[in-house]
């Protein structure tokens, strides 16, 4: 009996390829990986448990409660949470495994109002040195790190910032971020000469920009085998295939339509087939109309309109069957790489992972 049901392969050996491919570009360099948004929608705790047993040094995420849920699954490497510091919060960095991030001069009073010169907290240092989100900004980094020379509760173990421009071909603004990155370094090794690690290379600085590896590392999308560059890359390999089983192959008529507002109307006797999956699992409607899955080694066409919890693709006169299973994205066919439907879109290959829901089932592979 067929499992009716949208459905995600997650190849854990093509992860720890993707991390060894990295590792080797960045030397020694210590990598932290990212694994906010539910690692990029792969399933956080398994893609955690499956980098620790390579040897990754640590990890990223962006809320408290994602911090909490990798420590619930008994990882123990180190986690930098890159959000805002709450009070709300404090007890999880109280054990020293969960490194909170300086944002601003508040973030270090609740620092100093809840920790102890015999329990200092273990912090980073966020730099805006550019990107113009988070962090201190470049004008008050002196006096930051002259406040934080004299904590008696906070012992900085890094310093790090993030690109806003290290995906795009003109480098200029990439590499003046990365001397005013420099300028804090050098400023930091003489006010606080114990920090540890310095971090600004995301997975397009990983990939295009060995001058910013430092000695740590902060890869996201690069991990999970998609690149940021806008093209696929030769060493990296995806490690999600996002898939929906053929639910019924049914026989249209000429002015028959297909879905919802009627975008599709044929214009002869076709078949076509129904597919178990729709937006609520993070197929865009951007896709109505206009996409294309890969099924038995061919692209068919995506007509009509994107619903809920179904799409319908022609499928000429080929033979398909109930339960044969199409590849949204992930597949081998070139159309089927999200860098390139992510083109054809207008859109960033982020948006299709994290937005890969809950209900779609995770298929853990590693052989």
């Amino acid at each position: 009996m067929h499992l009716f049901q949208p459905e995600a392969d997650i190849n854990l050996n093509y992860l720890m390829q993707n991390y060894l491919t990295i590792k080797k570009m960045v030397g020694t360099a210590k990598i932290m990986a990212v694994v906010k948004a539910n690692a990029y929608g792969h399933g956080a705790v398994s893609i955690a448990h499956a980098l620790s047993d390579v040897g990754v040094s640590g990890f990223c995420v962006a809320l408290a409660k994602e911090a909490e849920e990798l420590i619930a699954s008994d990882i123990s490497e180190p986690i930098i949470h890159l959000g805002r510091i709450s009070a709300s919060s404090i007890d999880l960095y109280q054990s020293g495994q969960v490194r909170c991030s300086i944002n601003s001069v508040e973030d270090i009073n609740v620092l100093e109002e809840c920790g102890s010169e015999k329990a200092p907290f273990i912090a980073h240092l966020k730099i805006d040195s550019g990107m113009g989100r988070l962090g201190i900004k470049m004008g008050n980094d002196y006096s930051i790190l002259q406040k934080l020379a004299e904590s008696k509760s906070i012992r900085v173990e890094a310093v790090y910032s993030h690109f806003a421009t290290a995906d795009e071909n003109d480098t200029e603004y990439r590499d003046w971020q990365l001397d005013q990155f420099r300028k804090v370094i050098k400023l930091a090794n003489d006010i606080l000469p114990d920090t540890n690690y310095f971090h600004i290379a995301n997975s397009a600085g990983i990939l295009n920009f060995p001058e910013s590896h430092f000695n740590m590392v902060r890869p996201g999308i690069s991990l999970y085998g998609v690149s940021p560059m806008g093209m696929p890359h030769n060493k990296l390999k995806p490690v999600m295939k996002m898939k929906a089983p053929v639910i019924l192959v049914k026989k249209m008529e000429a002015g028959d339509s297909v879905g919802y507002n009627r975008l599709h109307i044929a214009r002869k006797n076709e078949t076509i087939a129904i597919l178990q999956t729709g937006y609520a699992d993070g197929i865009s409607t951007d896709f109505s109309n206009s996409g294309g899955v890969e099924l038995n080694g061919c692209i068919y066409p995506i007509i009509g309109k994107v619903s809920m919890d179904l799409i319908a693709i022609n499928c000429g006169e080929d033979t398909i069957n109930e339960g044969d299973e199409a590849v949204i994205w992930g597949g081998n066919h070139e159309n089927n790489q999200l860098e390139y439907i992510s083109k054809k879109y207008s859109k960033i290959p982020y948006e299709f992972l994290t937005g890969v829901s809950a209900r779609v089932k995770r298929n853990f592979i590693n052989e």
